[in-house]
Formats: structure tokens, sequence, C-alpha cells
């Protein structure tokens, strides 16, 4: 189901909120396979993370698409740390991810982001679908502001995932790491 439109444009009559409305250790932008596991990663490891996501989650899952991650021309050690990995979030979510076809290890996409985002939500991330990055600017205290279309969010990080830097507006010393998102679904915790 898309957004509602009311959420997609804002409307001269509810400006974005200015000061924060949510405080958080990291925000997590990009709720695709990367975001959900970076968020997952992070909740896990005790911190307060927001998830957000322009687009609705079925949209989300449907551009993941049916594309796997595979553990084919990978080092064998990294091939079983990821396959240890993807384990780690069948336990955690009851899913049944990895499928082996024509001898390789494999996991769709779609059904790794439905499954690390309900992994990162059960550890207490707060998914915010349909709330698009409008800016992110350096707070006077450290972190960043994380303006979105329906609200402003103090990060002490931001991650962007699977999205090009060049593509949203960010100070130049607001806290933004960026995380490639082709094929990287299980990702590590970031340094907090």
């Amino acid at each position: 189901m898309p957004c509602p439109p009311s959420l997609l444009e804002p409307t001269p009559t509810t400006p974005t909120p200015t000061a924060p409305t949510l405080t958080v250790d990291v925000a997590v932008v990009g709720a695709g396979p990367t975001g959900a596991a970076t968020a997952w990663h992070l909740a896990r490891r005790g911190l307060r993370v927001a998830l957000l996501e322009r687009r609705a989650a079925g949209e989300v899952w449907r551009a993941a698409g049916p594309a796997p991650w595979t553990e084919a021309g990978l080092p064998t050690r990294l091939a079983a740390e990821s396959t240890r990995l993807w384990r780690q979030v069948e336990q955690a979510t009851g899913a049944a991810l990895l499928h082996v076809i024509d001898g390789v290890r494999q996991v769709r996409a779609d059904q790794a982001t439905a499954a690390l985002t309900a992994a990162a939500t059960a550890w207490g991330a707060q998914l915010r679908h349909c709330d698009e990055v409008v800016t992110i600017d350096g707070a006077i205290d450290g972190g960043a502001l994380v303006r979105t279309r329906s609200a402003t969010l103090w990060a002490g990080q931001v991650v962007l995932t699977g999205t090009d830097p060049s593509a949203l507006p960010a100070a130049p010393d607001a806290p933004v790491v960026t995380v490639p998102g082709h094929g990287s679904f299980a990702v590590p915790a970031l340094a907090h």
C-alpha cells in the first residue's frame, strides 16, 4: 500500500517541526535490507534507533525484489560468518530465509527485508514508514537534527543506507555514515 498523499507532501498549514520531537542514539535512513539489518544490529546492542523510510513497507519490500544475497564468490570464512548471521535472523524472527539453490546458500532480498525489519522492531527500533527525511543538520550540542516531513529527531549519529549521500542534504558537520546497500544485508553494528 502506498503512503497516503497527505504524508507525501507537506502543506503550508503543517510545517515540519524545528524542535526535536524524538531523541535517538542513531537514525537509520532507508528501511531496505541494509537499513533494517543496521537497525537490528544497533538495537540489539541497546541503542535507541529510529528507522526512517519515505515509502510504505510494501513498496520497500517490492523494491528489494527477489534478487538474492548469495554466498557465491565469498571467501569461505566470510560465507560462514554470513550464514551464522542469517541463522540468527531466522531464530530471532521464525522466518525461513536461507535456501540452498544449485548448491549455493541464498536469501531473497524481499524476505530478508521483512524479517530484518521485524527483528529490528522487536528489539525496540522505532520504524517510521512514509516519513521522508528532508534535511540533516549538525546540532549545536553534537549529533544531528534529522528533519522529516512530519518530525524532527535529534540523533547522536545518522546512518544512510543504500542511499546516494548527495541525494540528501546533510550539513558538513553532521555525524553521517554511509553504508552501501548492494548485497551487504547483514552489516556489522557501527561503533558508538
